[in-house]
Order: structure tokens, then sequence, then C-alpha cells
């Protein structure tokens, strides 16, 4: 027997509903607010579901949009839906995403949808400046805006990208502090801090 876990969602957890559609939180949110708008009755597909179910969908997506407007105050949305394994459905239960969406969750946002194809999102020319990489901060931390992220992001509009990585275990960056603390305080030294040995030839590694 074919089934869905969304049919599973108790009345309780819904945040808006309708004759034919009823809209739900994404367990697995992609922003705070990503909702998903459900036909109540089991369709696989936005094709194969009544002009009725279809109309009942999208009347919740306007409505979960002003409630998402008033709770959660985003940028700008992201709406749609996958049709069939190969457009990355899971779940073979029509449902459309409204995702909020916004100003810095990402790099580079043009495109949007287009997203869904890696390396096809922003086809737009570069900004200005003329390079990918000019949104790119020099120092990212923090949840929201991480390294990994936010270069993986910068990666999807650029043409080419040379990279150079450098790793400091903790004990050399300890001897670094006192190469260059005892340069300050001794004589002038020709090499540079991290190559240098303190006075110390026997500190641990």
């Amino acid at each position: 027997m074919v089934t869905s876990p969304f049919l599973a969602v108790p009345e309780s957890a819904w945040v808006a509903s309708n004759e034919l559609a009823f809209a739900i939180r994404d367990g697995f949110p992609v922003s705070p607010g990503h909702t998903l708008i459900v036909s109540r009755r089991l369709v696989g597909t936005w094709f194969d579901a009544t002009a009725e179910e279809q109309a009942a969908v999208w009347a919740l997506v306007n409505e979960v949009k002003r409630r998402l407007d008033a709770e959660f105050h985003p940028d700008g949305y992201n709406v749609g839906l996958n049709a069939g394994p190969a457009a990355g459905q899971t779940v073979m239960h029509l449902h459309v995403h409204v995702i909020p969406r916004y100003t810095g969750d990402m790099v580079d946002p043009r495109g949007g949808v287009r997203g869904v194809i890696p390396g096809k999102q922003n086809y737009a020319p570069p900004g200005p400046t003329g390079k990918p990489f000019a949104a790119l901060p020099s120092f990212v931390h923090g949840d929201d805006l991480h390294f990994e992220h936010t270069f993986r992001d910068a990666l999807l509009v650029a043409d080419r990208a040379d990279i150079l990585s450098a790793f400091l275990k903790s004990p050399a960056l300890r001897r670094a502090r006192r190469a260059s603390a005892t340069s300050r305080a001794g004589p002038s030294r020709s090499c540079a801090p991290w190559t240098c040995s303190t006075r110390d030839s026997t500190s641990p590694t």
C-alpha cells in the first residue's frame, strides 16, 4: 500500500489548510520558516493533480507567504516543486516548497532555482569588479557564514580558481609566537619567525 509521511503529520501541526490541501513546516528546513504545501489526496506530482487541487495548493502558497511575512520577515522567497525522481523528488506526494530567503544567506543568490543543477545557477556576468570572488569575505566564522559554504557559493559563479591552503598546528603556532617575542627582545634576525628556533632548543613540539 502506497503511503506518505506527510499524511502522518497530525492536524495540530498544520500551519494552514483548506478543503484540498494543508501546510506543514519542512522537517529539514533550508531556511527559517521553510514550509511545504501538501495535497490532502495522495497524488504523486503537480501534474497528476486536478485543477481544483492545484488551485487549492496555490491558494495556500499565498496564505503561507503572508504568515511567513508576519512571523519571519524574510527578504524574498523561492517557491517550487520537484516532479519525479529525476527532478529530485523523494516523497512521491505532491508538495510545494515555500522557502523564505534572507539577505546574506548565501554569497550570490542570483539565478535562484536554477541552482538545482550545480554550476548553472548564475548565468549573469560577474559583478562590477569583474571578479566572482569579490564578495568572498577575507575571514568567515560562525554557523551562519561558515567558510565551506561561503567558498562553495563563490566557486559556483567562478570560471576558474587558484587555491592555496596552509595548515598550522598548535605547537608550531606557539613556537612562532615565542620566536617572534624573542626576535623583538633580542638582536634582529634574518629569518622568518616560524622558521627560527627559540633560545630553548629542547622545547617540545
